[in-house]
């Protein structure tokens, strides 16, 4: 183990190579001392444990202002508060990967209005601990606090005092894999951070913006299975009916609602236009969505243009274009998908006349669908082109005198398969005969083993035979 200070003299010392041990000694002028260390400084993997000598880190780091300790020892938050006190220009700090917790966490003595940028990521904290540093750090922007397993508890705001405490100046905030999962959670993050304009909530077991309990999901959903939109599931059973096929189409808890189930507990009459008013990129990638209504529900934030939303099950049943197309057709502020570039006006019209001819004859409609009938009017579906060969056709043969109608003669059948069956008919081996196409110009039937789809036969076409002489 080494402290800090011990790391950033090994990493970043200028010390001579010792040459006792050289059978000859080469002078140079010296070059001159580094006069300060870089202003950020990569100490990741360097089993550091502690500070060291506060004194000497602070004389050295004075200039730093960005600091990555990700993947070390430290396991004291005293070492977090003597670090930052020594490095007064600091404006970005990691300390994911050290093994912190929330145990013997202590405030503070005083203010950092320096640090900007904070990463917290895998260090074993719970949010009531961490409130107290944040509250000393007035102009934090960043936050990362991604798999911390923390749980929200929507009803602590009722009982304690942390709904007074409002961290304003924070516009991003990673938050992956932490135990976000209903709409409360999300207005729970919303009222801690009401300037966000980018929150990452990748691997959450987030599965509804709509509800803020399994149990009230499951009633909405118990309350229409006797009526008529029963229809659209095809079922009765209420397990079937609390969510979607996955293919783009309505089932019962895809129909609008009136829901009241909201929680008074954090904010009474609050308007769930007003929540996450600033954000403007949220990626929801591994989350439990498995209901398209979910998905139409950002559109209530106003200024979100940009989502990353994969591998969640409702898309399962889906091709990636079929993704892609339902969900630009859903959401109409939508500028910007899984990354890449902007989403044209091209691309937003077909998918938005794709989606009407997708629910065109469906019973129960989406209220989307209604919209789009608005702007786009009616829209024919696709004319069915059956682009297959087709598989038996009616011909005649002529061998000779004789002439008669082959009926349902397959078409996948070989031409050599065709000479064998004429064979017997006309009592000649297979081998002596030729089998001529007569459509506009008769064409030899020369290839053994190509189709007779491969020849273009069709209804009223005339196969000749004839014997060959040698």
């Amino acid at each position: 183990m080494r402290s800090i200070t011990q790391a950033v003299s090994e990493k970043y010392s200028d010390d001579d190579e010792d040459t006792s041990g050289s059978g000859f000694i080469l002078f140079v002028p010296r070059s001159s001392p580094r006069k300060r260390l870089p202003s950020t400084l990569i100490l990741d993997h360097c089993e550091i444990d502690s500070v060291g000598d506060e004194q000497s880190l602070s004389s050295m780091c004075h200039e730093v202002n960005e600091l990555d300790l990700a993947h070390n020892q430290i396991s004291k938050w005293t070492e977090i508060n003597k670090l930052i006190s020594c490095l007064p220009k600091l404006s970005f700090l990691n300390l994911s990967y050290n093994a912190l917790g929330s145990v013997n966490v202590n405030a503070p003595e005083s203010s950092y209005p320096s640090l900007k940028k904070l990463v917290l990521n895998r260090v074993g904290i719970q949010w009531s601990d961490l409130v107290p540093y944040l509250i000393l750090i007035p102009n934090l922007e960043e936050l990362h606090l991604s798999f911390n397993q923390i749980e929200i508890s929507v009803e602590q705001e009722d009982n304690g005092k942390a709904i007074s405490e409002v961290f304003p100046k924070i516009t991003t905030l990673h938050f992956d894999g932490n135990r976000v999962e209903n709409r409360d959670h999300l207005l729970w993050l919303s009222l801690k951070f009401p300037s966000l304009t980018s929150l990452v909530l990748c691997d959450c077991p987030l599965w509804t913006l709509r509800w803020n309990s399994p149990a009230a999901r499951k009633a909405q959903g118990t309350s229409m299975s006797g009526s008529s939109f029963a229809s659209s599931s095809g079922s009765a059973d209420s397990s079937s009916m609390a969510s979607c096929s996955g293919d783009g189409k309505t089932s019962p808890c895809c129909v609008p609602f009136l829901d009241h189930d909201c929680s008074e507990n954090l904010k009474e009459n609050f308007d769930e236009s007003s929540m996450f008013p600033h954000l403007r990129s949220i990626s929801l990638n591994n989350s439990m969505f498995d209901c398209w209504e979910e998905i139409g529900q950002l559109r209530i934030w106003p200024s979100l243009a940009e989502l990353r939303m994969q591998s969640c099950p409702l898309f399962r049943k889906l091709t990636e274009h079929e993704r892609r197309e339902l969900t630009i057709a859903r959401l109409p502020n939508l500028r910007r998908l899984n990354g890449g570039g902007d989403i044209s006006a091209k691309e937003r019209e077909e998918a938005e006349r794709n989606f009407l001819r997708r629910f065109h004859d469906c019973e129960v409609k989406p209220a989307r669908y209604h919209e789009l009938l608005e702007i786009h009017g009616h829209v024919a579906p696709f004319a069915e082109v059956k682009l297959a060969p087709p598989k038996v056709a009616n011909v005649w043969v002529r061998f000779g005198e004789q002439r008669w109608n082959e009926k349902n003669l397959s078409l996948y059948m070989t031409m050599k398969e065709l000479r064998e069956k004429f064979s017997f008919t006309v009592g000649l081996p297979a081998s002596k005969l030729r089998l001529w196409h007569i459509d506009i110009h008769p064409m030899l039937m020369r290839f053994p083993a190509k189709r007779l789809y491969s020849y273009n036969l069709k209804d009223g076409d005339e196969i000749l035979i004839d014997e060959k002489l040698c």
